[in-house]
């Protein structure tokens, strides 16, 4: 990881982690929900998760995390299951779902899938991606106006945001529809400017000041301060669905493997140095799991975090240690500041880094 190391780096190496956590922290807790779990999990899911991976990996600069993709089919699955989003048996079930991609993970590192990506076709696998994102943003569309999140396919998606309507709130629209087009400007006159985290604290500020929640904003639930407590899934809650789970886990260890090796790839051609693509599996089963001790849904390599710390100079895993670093700064002493987030903004935030896988 660190081999011909230059120490010249290392201030952006750090500051790109710290910018890259404060960017993952409205994202993460997005597709936590996503996945069915609380908020909180998204943030557990940007510590331990990515501290195991960057001290495995043999790539300098790739980046991981809870992402869109496994999120996506772990809350469509949760979803056919009929378990209610951040219930109880979510929380039991969803670690037990990225233990078993885990497991998937550590197979195909064994059987050396990993040289099995250049058989993979980029266009499918874009293609596949693309149609997680456009459901994933059909699914959050109504809480960008005060309504609530949607599931099933196209038409069901559909037929919930015209239901959701009834709901609709000025003042919600107003904040969730500006922050989309103001990030989207931002990214087009200022690309290396964190608009995101910008938009979060003006968020968090409003509701300070204005109390806007009095006008009919939804605002986060409460997050508990402290860092994650470890503890092994329990697998007993599989019951009848474990034909289910092995699917679904499969299914997101083989869009793990194939997505995130072709981007991180891609880097190292750009900058012309090699990565060891077996390694790189075997690190992803590692950094999943971490993620099931903590409870978090499965993690994948995040092109959107991972282009953001090349914008900043970031050239080795150092950044990501600063960003885990910067991760238990805000999980000890800035959780209370998050309860102020309107949930508008943060759909919005969630939906313009999902535009940018599309």
């Amino acid at each position: 990881m660190f081999q011909n190391y230059k120490t010249k780096t290392l201030k952006k190496d750090i500051l790109s982690g710290i910018i890259v956590a404060l960017v993952s922290i409205p994202i993460s807790m997005g597709y936590a929900q996503v996945a069915g779990l609380p908020v909180v999990y998204g943030l557990y899911g940007s510590l331990l998760p990515i501290l195991v991976f960057s001290l495995i990996t043999s790539s300098p600069q790739f980046v991981v995390g809870v992402d869109a993709t496994p999120a996506a089919l772990v809350g469509a699955t949760l979803a056919s299951l009929g378990i209610v989003t951040g219930s109880g048996e979510a929380i039991r079930l969803v670690p037990v779902i990225t233990l078993v991609t885990a497991g998937w993970l550590l197979l195909f590192y064994i059987v050396r899938a990993g040289k099995l990506v250049s058989y993979i076709s980029t266009p499918v696998m874009g293609g596949f991606i693309s149609g997680i994102g456009c459901t994933i943003i059909l699914m959050q569309v109504a809480k960008l106006f005060g309504g609530s999140a949607g599931t099933g396919e196209l038409f069901v998606l559909i037929a919930h945001i015209l239901n959701q309507l009834q709901y609709f709130n000025l003042l919600s629209a107003v904040l969730g529809i500006g922050t989309i087009v103001i990030i989207l400007t931002a990214k087009k006159y200022v690309p290396k400017f964190p608009m995101s985290v910008v938009l979060m604290a003006v968020g968090a500020a409003l509701t300070a000041v204005f109390h806007i929640d009095r006008y009919g904003v939804k605002l986060l639930p409460q997050v508990s301060a402290g860092l994650p407590k470890l503890a092994f899934p329990d697998v007993s809650v599989l019951g009848e669905n474990t034909g289910d789970i092995l699917l679904l886990s499969f299914t997101v260890a083989l869009v793990i493997v194939a997505q995130t090796l072709l981007a991180s790839s891609n880097y190292a051609l750009k900058y012309n140095y090699k990565i060891n693509n077996n390694r790189e599996v075997l690190a992803y089963a590692a950094g999943n799991f971490a993620g099931a001790l903590v409870g978090c849904c499965p993690i994948n390599g995040s092109v959107s975090r991972t282009g953001i710390g090349d914008q900043f100079g970031a050239r080795s895993q150092v950044m990501s240690l600063s960003a885990a670093f910067t991760m238990v700064l805000v999980l000890l002493f800035g959780t209370g500041l998050l309860q102020y987030l309107p949930v508008p903004v943060l759909t919005a935030i969630v939906t313009r880094a999902l535009i940018g896988i599309l």
